[in-house]
């Protein structure tokens, strides 16, 4: 019998970006994710990581290339991303400013919310866990085993929803303008 199971699933394409000196904290952060993503009832999740790319690949049309035809972006903001200058000039610009792409910034590591230059993230919620045992939301970093675990499952039920309330929304649309009288 085959397995059709993924058949009526919608499929989302993220890019995932992040910053190199962050790429072992970044990895296991993504395993996490995906786990969660793997199972969704919904959406059949594609990632893409720079960390795919194939030795002697010309690497940076293929950063481009991604982050174009992405349905939304995953930013993992940390210091060492604010920072990056491939990631200023080449790959937040597509996510922030107003003709910006969908993203879904997650904070991997501790920023300073006033003093860092969040180069066009301050008008975007950024995802950080508020689990109970934390007086103050915190970085995926900050977090150590089982709220790790606890912060992945919260990032994918943010996703979904968000997800699903743009479908929502693309759903209303088309059938706002299927109903739409002939001029």
């Amino acid at each position: 019998m085959a397995d059709d199971l993924g058949a009526s699933k919608k499929r989302i394409e993220f890019f995932v970006s992040y910053a190199h000196r962050n790429q072992q904290l970044a990895e296991n952060f993504i395993v996490k994710l995906v786990d969660h993503l793997r199972p969704s009832k919904a959406y059949d999740y594609r990632l893409w990581m720079d960390s795919g790319i194939i030795l002697g690949e010309e690497w940076e049309k293929q950063i481009i290339e991604a982050r174009d035809k992405c349905d939304f972006g995953l930013l993992l903001v940390s210091p060492a991303f604010l920072g990056s200058k491939f990631i200023g000039e080449k790959e937040l610009p597509h996510f922030v400013g107003n003709n910006r792409a969908p993203s879904i910034p997650v904070m991997l590591q501790p920023v300073d919310l006033e003093l860092h230059d969040l180069r066009g993230l301050k008008v975007l919620q950024i995802f950080r866990f508020t689990g109970l045992r934390f007086k103050e939301p915190r970085a995926y970093g900050e977090c150590k085993s089982n709220a790790r675990d606890d912060f992945v499952l919260a990032l994918f039920r943010a996703i979904e929803g968000k997800l699903a309330a743009a479908c929502e929304q693309e759903r209303g649309q088309v059938l706002q303008s299927s109903i739409q009288p002939n001029e």
